[in-house]
């Protein structure tokens, strides 16, 4: 659980300003792009909760990820799943 905690509080810091990350693309573990972010929602306490991942070469389908899964690669523009 104090792992869980612990990346939650990671994954916060590393994802400060919710309009900042649209556009980034979204990289599997691997490093190949999955997607692009649409948005990063805030729960009530203003802090990231999810971010809106558009999917697929037309953007037809969208996902919502947990911020606890990904890190910001700020060289590459990306959010890369964990």
């Amino acid at each position: 659980m104090t792992d869980v905690l612990e990346n939650q509080k990671a994954s916060r810091e590393r994802l400060e300003a919710p309009g900042e990350y649209a556009g980034y693309k979204v990289l599997d573990p691997e490093g190949h792009k999955i997607g692009c972010v649409l948005e990063l929602f805030v729960n009530l306490h203003d802090e990231p909760e999810y971010v809106r991942v558009k999917l697929g070469l037309f953007g037809l389908r969208t996902v919502m990820i947990p911020v606890e899964i990904v890190t910001v690669d700020e060289t590459r523009r990306a959010l890369v799943l964990r």
